[in-house]
């Protein structure tokens, strides 16, 4: 074997051995504080940044981030630039082959508004009203409003909030960790209500694909081990506001 065909077989075997060495996450740049922090198209911080950085110690893999649209996320695990995604849930998701860890997260979907906003006393009471929503996510558990709302797509969570601000319309839908986190750090904090209409309690999990570098069974064991020491737990908490004394 000459020098360069020998030197040329050395960089792809470095190369096979660095992405088998890498645990790579697909992040929606949909989301925003706590779970995601996202600058550049970088993944910097929040919870998901947290879990994957804890996942990938346990699995003695490096973490990789990669940030993509919401309607992207999907086909990067189909076509194996990711290894896994999380905080999702299979009826959110096209593809039904996917194979799904036990739950990690628990949250709540809501309807929230600003302060001076009274709670709707149903979900029925919203129909007919423009609701604002994140581009790509769906909402099964409203799906019987589908026609009767009128959704207001913003690019993420961030910009949604922001239109809430603005007046554009009276009611997002959301999920209680985001909203919570944002009544205590956002700017204009106090015109968030502290009252809300609860649509449903959710758990989310992790996906893979069923033929993928990472077994679900080895991953399960990961999470098991991670809530076993309480670094889950632990993460979760050091996002959770602390409600005033």
């Amino acid at each position: 074997m000459s020098f360069t065909r020998h030197l040329l077989a050395v960089i792809l075997l470095s190369s096979k051995t660095l992405f088998a060495s890498e645990l790579v996450m697909a992040i929606s740049n949909g989301s925003g504080m706590p779970m995601t922090d996202i600058r550049d198209e970088q993944l910097r911080g929040g919870i998901l940044k947290e879990l994957g950085d804890a996942l990938g110690a346990q699995l003695h893999l490096q973490p990789r981030y990669l940030v993509l649209p919401r309607t992207r996320v999907e086909g990067a695990l189909l076509r194996g630039h990711a290894d896994l995604l999380c905080d999702l849930r299979p009826e959110w998701l096209d593809n039904q082959t996917f194979l799904w860890t036990d739950a990690i997260i628990s949250n709540r979907m809501i309807v929230a508004m600003r302060r001076e906003t009274p709670a709707p006393t149903s979900l029925d009471a919203i129909a007919g009203l423009r609701v604002g929503t994140v581009r790509g996510y769906r909402y099964p558990e409203v799906a019987h409003l589908q026609l009767q709302i009128l959704r207001d797509n913003a690019a993420n969570d961030s910009q949604n909030l922001e239109k809430l601000l603005l007046g554009r319309f009276d009611l997002i839908f959301t999920n209680r960790i985001y909203f919570d986190y944002q009544r205590k750090v956002h700017p204009e904090r106090a015109r968030l209500a502290d009252h809300n209409l609860k649509i449903t309690d959710f758990d989310t999990f992790c996906a893979v694909p069923a033929r993928g570098k990472l077994g679900i069974e080895e991953l399960n064991r990961a999470i098991a081990a991670l809530k076993a020491r309480g670094t889950i737990q632990s993460i979760l908490a050091r996002y959770r506001p602390h409600e005033p004394h």
